[in-house]
């Protein structure tokens, strides 16, 4: 279970026209501009709905909260302290502190939500694909549909005047819809474009305005009896819109282009920012303060109603996407990757509130059924003690990349990275310490077999013993220099280790001599687990599957449902195994190996660490901080699909192996810190 730093194969997200499928893209997808890839997001915002939402069944979510799902938009209640957040994926996220913890809703619809609206701690509204409207009136217990004759899919919800009784909704092909009753009813209103109309702003019960592609923007001064379109931007798309006074407007687009009226939208006068970025949002919390993010990760402040502003860089990456103040100081942002930032002090500086890290997870494990621990890329080390529900970070001490971990009993553990890291745990991963290996090579996989003797493997062939419980180690030579992926040891003789280019490698003295198994794979093997000292899988690369029961003298290929890189594997029987890749790929057999079945998943993550407990207790995490846990016990019921035939014996491989390429990590969230709630008075 190792870094796709050091994977040869390149793993890719499922194909998609999904939005989800843009904002999770791999990182190595490089396109042709940053405008095209910006562009897409709220062009997508149009024909992406159309496609059918990922289903939860078998999982959820557990790290990065929330979710890890592009967050679209963002509302507060008047207090300051109730609020939702809405996303792809049938995101609903409630907050009652200010959005320092976060709280996913069960909507009775599976789809992207695009727009929420929050009126008290009891009551809001959200919309999304193919006209879904929801309403909560107990604070996010329940979400109830709206009925409404229309099947567009709606992107923005704004309300006006103090009872909030008044509002529109925006979608597909110039859809307005209008409320007098509080959100109960909806009703479409005329207005002549059949432009997607993406944000609407509502002043009070007379005057609202909405924006959208094509460079329109409409505005009405008679409560939707009449609306007029205007194009201050020149038919760039128009993604934002926000209200200052009665009389007076601001609009945000593409291409850096700002308009402010002054007479309710019958004039306009461009405001020049000295940008070109593409504008995502537009938000006003006073008549003189207000917030504008764009694409290449600034949010531009003004102080003086949008006549001059101000660029405050927060990140590049992950993207803002909304942002929505409360007032002059207090405000939050949404982005991909399930970000939530919050300011207060206007938008000067910014602090995050979405918890879990969006480093790679490398490798998991569970000393119980509720405490478990994480490594991944950057050295960092996640805790839980709630069985994943929660993850707390703790300091290791290093900053490379940690790939496996390996725990004795609950007490005694070991972490190994990059550049010949080794750490170790004398108290259940609460601290850590480094041991001497005197190699710089990268370590890769780590296995003991007492609490003094273990194993360590990885690049050019390394192989390491140590008997002083990973304070020293000791090089052995294994008779390769291909890179060796994971290890496995029965005792202090016997033991397994697998690698690039179908290496399997066994000893019985210790380590201190290896003997190659000989096979015609060329598949590059990931990881190899073994139920006990006869029984055990092997995975890999295109989907190879090999089984032994001999203790890894012989193996047989098996027939694998799937072509997508296997990185982890975990027998938990005598005919019982579960593997999972990349694609989000998860496959499960109880007939030791002669199936394998393909398990629905909630990801297209790469998956690169497997935990099996038992019945529900299902753990599987990877690529961006993914940490996924199994909701109902897997099934190994037959799925329909395409099988890979065995090879092993006598046939051709079916991959020649690729030259050895470093992968491009996630850029994480260490550039702006975890916020701390603010103290009541």
């Amino acid at each position: 279970m190792n870094t796709d730093k050091h994977r040869s194969e390149k793993s890719k997200d499922a194909p998609s026209f999904a939005l989800t499928r843009l904002f999770r893209a791999h990182p190595r997808v490089e396109f042709l501009s940053l405008r095209l890839c910006v562009s897409a997001v709220l062009i997508l915002l149009i024909v992406s709905f159309v496609q059918g939402q990922r289903s939860g069944v078998g999982w959820v979510w557990q790290n990065p909260l929330p979710q890890g799902n592009p967050l679209y938009s963002i509302h507060f209640a008047k207090d300051k302290l109730h609020g939702f957040a809405v996303g792809s994926d049938n995101t609903i996220l409630r907050t009652r502190d200010g959005g320092f913890r976060w709280e996913r809703q069960d909507a009775p619809t599976d789809v992207t939500f695009s727009g929420v609206w929050t009126r008290d701690a009891e009551t809001a509204i959200a919309v999304g694909s193919r006209g879904t409207i929801v309403m909560t009136t107990n604070g996010g217990k329940d979400w109830n549909r709206v009925a409404v004759d229309a099947r567009d899919h709606l992107y923005s919800i704004a309300f006006a005047g103090a009872d909030a009784k008044t509002g529109w909704i925006t979608g597909t092909y110039g859809r307005i819809l209008k409320t007098t009753d509080g959100g109960l009813t909806w009703r479409t209103q005329a207005v002549d474009t059949k432009e997607h109309i993406l944000k609407v702003a509502a002043f009070d019960a007379d005057h609202a305005a909405a924006v959208g592609l094509g460079g329109t923007v409409l505005f009405t001064n008679d409560g939707g009896a009449n609306w007029t379109v205007t194009g201050p931007c020149s038919g760039a798309v128009v993604s934002g819109v926000a209200y200052t006074s009665v009389n007076s407007l601001i609009v945000a687009g593409y291409g850096g282009c700002i308009a402010r009226s002054n007479d309710s939208g019958a004039t306009w006068n461009l405001v020049n920012i000295y940008s070109r970025a593409d504008l995502l949002s537009v938000n006003f919390s006073t008549e003189k303060t207000g917030s504008i993010t764009d694409a290449n990760g600034l949010v531009w402040l003004t102080g003086d109603g949008g006549t001059t502003w101000l660029p405050f860089n927060i990140r590049t990456n992950p993207k803002l996407v909304a942002t929505y103040f409360a007032d002059s100081f207090t405000g939050w942002a949404v982005g991909e990757s399930g970000l939530i930032l919050r300011t207060d002090d206007g938008g000067s500086s910014w602090q995050r509130l979405s918890e879990g890290g969006r480093e790679d997870v490398n490798d998991l494990a569970f000393l119980d059924d509720e405490l478990g621990i994480a490594v991944g890329s950057k050295g960092r080390i996640w805790l839980t003690n709630d069985a994943g529900r929660y993850w707390l970070p703790v300091f290791s001490g290093t900053g490379e990349n940690l790939n496996a971990i390996h725990f004795y009993d609950g007490q005694k553990g070991w972490a190994v990275g990059d550049k010949g890291t080794i750490l170790r745990t004398i108290n259940g991963g609460a601290s850590w310490g480094k041991g001497v290996s005197n190699v710089t090579e990268d370590l890769l996989a780590v296995n003991f077999v007492t609490d003094k003797i273990g194993f360590a493997v990885g690049a050019n062939g390394m192989v390491l013993r140590t008997d002083s419980a990973g304070a020293y180690w000791e090089q052995f030579e294994s008779g390769t220099r291909l890179w060796l992926e994971d290890v496995r040891f029965f005792d202090e003789k016997n033991g397994v280790a697998v690698g690039d280019v179908g290496t399997i490698l066994t000893t019985n003295d210790g380590g201190l001599t290896w003997s190659k198994v000989k096979t015609n794979l060329r598949e590059n093997l990931y990881a190899v687990s073994f139920f006990d000292a006869r029984i055990g899988f092997a995975v890999g690369a295109g989907g190879v599957i090999l089984g032994t029961v001999d203790g890894g003298q012989t193996w047989k290929d098996q027939e694998s449902p799937t072509r997508s890189n296997l990185f982890a594997v975990q027998a938990f029987g005598k005919d019982g195994a579960v593997a999972v890749g990349e694609l989000g790929t998860v496959l499960v057999t109880e007939d030791g190996g002669r199936s394998w079945q393909v398990q629905p998943n909630i990801t297209g993550k790469v998956l690169q660490a497997i935990v099996y407990r038992g019945d529900k207790n299902v753990w599987t995490a990877g690529r961006g901080g993914t940490i996924l846990k199994r909701t109902d016990p897997l099934s190994p019921k037959p799925l329909s699909g395409p099988k890979t035939p065995p090879v092993l014996s006598g046939a051709a491989p079916r991959l020649q192996p690729k030259v050895r390429q470093p992968l491009v990590t996630i850029t994480d969230d260490g550039d702006i810190p975890a916020a701390i709630p603010v103290k009541k008075p």
